[in-house]
C-alpha cells in the first residue's frame, strides 16, 4: 500500500464519515471501493463502445454478403418447394 493526500470539499467528508459509520469501514476502505469502482465502470462503458463499433461495422459486412447472396438463396428457396 501507498499513502497518498488527497483534498476534498467538507461536506464530501462529512458524507464519507456517516457512510464509514454505517459501513463499519474506515475511510480508506470506502474511498479505494470507489475508486475502483469508478475505473471498473469506466472500462466497461470503453468495452461497451469499441464492442458497439465492433458490431456496427460487422453488421454493414454482413449486409454486404447476404445481397452477394441474395440470388443464390432465392433460386435454392424455389428448389425447396
Amino acid at each position: 500500500m501507498v499513502h497518498i493526500n488527497i483534498t476534498i470539499p467538507e461536506e464530501m467528508k462529512a458524507r464519507l464519515d456517516a457512510e464509514s459509520r454505517r459501513e463499519k469501514a474506515g475511510r480508506s476502505t470506502l474511498i479505494q471501493r470507489a475508486v475502483d469502482f469508478y475505473i471498473d465502470e469506466k472500462e466497461r462503458c470503453v468495452r461497451e463502445a469499441l464492442l458497439k463499433e465492433g458490431y456496427a461495422e460487422m453488421s454493414g459486412e454482413a449486409m454486404d454478403l447476404a445481397k452477394d447472396f441474395e440470388f443464390s438463396d432465392r433460386e435454392a428457396l424455389l428448389r425447396a418447394d
